[in-house]
């Protein structure tokens, strides 16, 4: 991580260590007097525990050398920038921050589209794109085949994915007759799958296995499937308080079973991965103190990647798919 600004940058990095979101090295540059950007750039290049090079930048003195650095570098590791100063209200108060000049922004985003950088809208953008590249494999293309938990979240993912480029295609009816072996007769017969509150983990694994191993897909987002302890617990300890059949002993024995189920399904998640080589993302049903954006398995070639919000991994999904495409180009 290379940033024009120091406090920006260590909040990053303590978001960052939080989400287990591996840090190879941080580099705050400031003003740039003597050592440029490009110069640490050059470093991050040939270091080869750095998979991601993630930049916070400010403005650009040599254009130039920046951009031709840039290409080079996005043909062996994707490069993923937060421009700060992209309106006049930013170019005022990066002038009184490092003295960055104004540039056209439009011009900038141009440039960085023909040299592969992905761009980053937010800080949070940061984490999770280099949390996606760093993780997963990239996409070869940009269909994308959704399970849901609930109707509502495949709506508003569908939508998601066509204003971020991707399309969402109609199942062939191999898939569904596959399907149709899995879930009950009034599943939605459509993607996205609403696997209408099935419980079974053995049944959301042949559901995702059947999605990405059919060339119709690119790749997956499953919503729901994981994150549940803090809703369960709830229901758990409500239903202890009114019947005094159940004790607390019931109460940890459901939770170790879904804190189990839960392991098993993000292990069984980057095998896939493994196996297809597309990559698979997930949404949370709830957060708590234990969410993380990124889950190390043991052994594990690609690891598992879980966000809170649906838009968040779409536009993961998105950005990884242009930059796959710029790559193939």
């Amino acid at each position: 991580m290379l940033a024009q600004s120091g406090n920006l940058g260590t909040q990053i990095l303590a978001f960052a260590a939080k989400e287990d979101i591996g840090i190879r090295a941080f580099c705050g540059s400031g003003n740039e007097a003597m050592i440029t950007i490009e110069d640490y750039m050059e470093g991050f290049e040939v270091d080869e525990k750095t998979k991601t090079v993630v930049l916070y930048v400010e403005s650009v003195k040599n254009g130039r050398r920046f951009f031709e650095l840039a290409k080079r570098i996005g043909k062996k590791k994707p490069v993923i920038i937060l421009k700060g100063g992209r309106t006049d209200a930013g170019s005022s108060a990066a002038a009184s921050h490092t003295g960055a000049m104004a540039s056209d922004i439009k011009v900038f985003m141009a440039a960085c589209r023909q040299a592969g950088i992905v761009q980053a809208e937010s800080p949070m953008d940061l984490l999770d794109l280099s949390a996606s590249f760093s993780s997963l494999p990239l996409p070869k293309g940009n269909k994308v085949g959704i399970l849901t938990l609930g109707g509502g979240w495949g709506v508003v993912a569908s939508d998601l994915c066509e204003e971020n480029g991707l399309i969402v295609p109609k199942l062939t009816e191999d898939v569904i007759l596959k399907i149709n072996k899995l879930l009950p007769p009034f599943w939605s017969h459509a993607n996205p799958i609403d696997i209408v509150a099935e419980m079974n983990a053995q049944t959301y694994m042949k559901i995702l296995e059947e999605l990405i191993k059919w060339s119709g897909c690119d790749s997956i987002i499953h919503m729901g499937l994981i994150g549940r302890m803090s809703m369960i617990k709830g229901v758990l300890e409500s239903t202890v308080a009114v019947d005094k059949k159940y004790g607390s002993k019931f109460v940890e024995d459901s939770l170790f079973y879904i804190e189990n189920f839960e392991k098993q399904t993000i292990e069984q998640t980057v095998k896939l991965m493994e196996k297809y080589n597309k990559p698979i993302v997930g949404v949370y049903l709830l957060s708590d103190d234990k969410t993380r954006t990124v889950t190390e398995v043991n052994g594990g070639k690609y690891k598992g990647v879980n966000f809170i919000t649906p838009e968040r991994a779409v536009k993961a999904l998105a950005k990884m798919y242009q930059y796959s495409k710029w790559l193939n180009d």
